[in-house]
């Protein structure tokens, strides 16, 4: 056989060796489950008998300019997963669509290698996922989240990393020496993590009586410069009330709002309490609310005091403004500032300046009878004949006259003053 006809079936058979492995590789790494809230994870499965590269491969949403790129000298071993934690943008409340791609070209590509994807209608609760029936397979469900686990046992398949070997060498045969022994050095343990104990964390908004199709929610503020992680927190009611605390698990950016989603009733409609609970269930914040209107939600007015009024509801933004004039006070600042509500009105201006003209007007009165009466005793007043007359009831209709004039100006500057 001739070298050309040699060289052609070895650049055959390399060729057919490298699509099988890339179709191979393609194939075997699929989606195994995805959890949209309250944290967005994917993980990844790997179908084959060979480890596959996939690095700089791509995880996006149903469009859009962002996407998240697997970083590089990413392997994943075979029959194992591996999970990826980012905000991917799955949509929490309305349809969307989960893709993987290879590291061809990027999604927003219109030559993008799409590996699979899985369309969805309405997001999983908290502490549920997307999920293959069999790991792996094609079919899907929503089921309770098994991140690192198999989807069909509690196994985990997340690969466990062991040393490789190094080979052994044929020792030669050297001198008798005289070792002296050393002591082992000492390993320094490994730290366990502790969980944070954060401050500044706030109920800004609550959601406790929804519409018809619509589930109770409460919004939290993070008040820190700083990202805070809300592993295994818990939000209660009254205390001691008979109703479990719901744990949740929440990343709040700083000095941002975020909503946390009831899978079921919590609070009344007639009015409770809402409590925010730490990881060691100690009370981080609450408040108390009296009877809500369906559909209104309980907002903070300010976070330097634990005041709240019925609002529009406003989630994962500031609170607008209330809705009604009435505003709920916690019971600890009611007790502390001895709160009554008066339904008493301020006289206004124009009957104060009334009362004030009365006065004058009793005042003159008064005062011409008496001068008049000091007039009749003493009869004549510098050779003057003094007769009784009418005099002082002229001066006191003048008087009245002129005065309601004046409150006629003075209500007429009021109301263009108000306008």
């Amino acid at each position: 056989m001739s070298y050309l006809g040699r060289f052609s079936i070895y650049f055959i058979a390399s060729l057919c060796f490298i699509l099988i492995h890339f179709f191979s590789v393609h194939a075997s790494v699929v989606l195994n489950e995805v959890a949209i809230q309250p944290n967005q994870i994917v993980e990844l499965y790997n179908n084959a008998s060979t480890s596959a590269d996939i690095s700089s491969w791509y995880i996006d949403d149903a469009g859009g300019a962002t996407y998240y790129t697997i970083p590089p000298q990413t392997i994943l071993p075979p029959q194992t997963c591996l999970l990826f934690n980012s905000d991917f943008n799955f949509n929490k409340s309305s349809s969307d669509t989960i893709r993987l791609f290879d590291n061809t070209h990027p999604p927003t590509s219109p030559s993008a290698k799409l590996i699979e994807q899985y369309p969805y209608t309405k997001a999983p609760d908290i502490n549920y996922s997307f999920s293959k029936k069999r790991d792996g397979g094609t079919e899907w469900q929503t089921a309770t989240s098994s991140l690192g686990q198999l989807n069909e046992s509690p196994l985990s398949c997340i690969p466990t990393l062991s040393p490789t070997p190094l080979p052994t060498e044929t020792p030669k045969p050297l001198p008798t020496i005289v070792l002296t022994p050393t002591s082992e050095p000492t390993q320094t343990p490994t730290p366990t993590p502790t969980m944070i104990d954060y401050q500044n964390i706030f109920i800004s908004e609550i959601y406790p009586y929804p519409q018809t199709g619509e589930k109770e929610w409460i919004e939290i503020y993070n008040g820190n410069d700083i990202q805070v992680n809300l592993k295994n927190w818990y939000i209660d009611d009254i205390e001691n009330g008979g109703s479990t605390p719901k744990t949740f698990e929440q990343i709040v950016d700083p000095y941002s709002y975020s909503v946390i989603e009831l899978s079921s009733s919590l609070f009344n409609n007639d009015g409770d309490s809402v409590r925010l609970l730490d990881m060691n269930k100690n009370e981080k914040d609450s408040m108390e609310y009296g009877k809500i209107s369906q559909g209104k939600s309980m907002g903070r007015i300010s976070f330097s005091e634990d005041a709240y009024c019925e609002q529009d509801q406003s989630k994962n933004v500031q609170n607008v403004s209330c809705s009604s004039d009435q505003t709920h006070l916690s019971y600890e600042q009611n007790t502390k500032m001895n709160l009554v509500l008066s339904t008493q009105k301020t006289p206004s201006p124009t009957v104060k300046i009334t009362n004030q003209i009365q006065k004058l007007t009793d005042t003159y009165l008064t005062n011409s009878n008496s001068k008049m009466s000091n007039l009749k005793n003493e009869g004549e007043v510098l050779g003057v004949s003094i007769k009784e007359t009418n005099t002082p009831r002229t001066i006191y209709l003048s008087f009245v006259s002129f005065s309601y004039s004046l409150l006629t100006i003075v209500s007429v500057f009021i109301k263009m003053k108000n306008a």
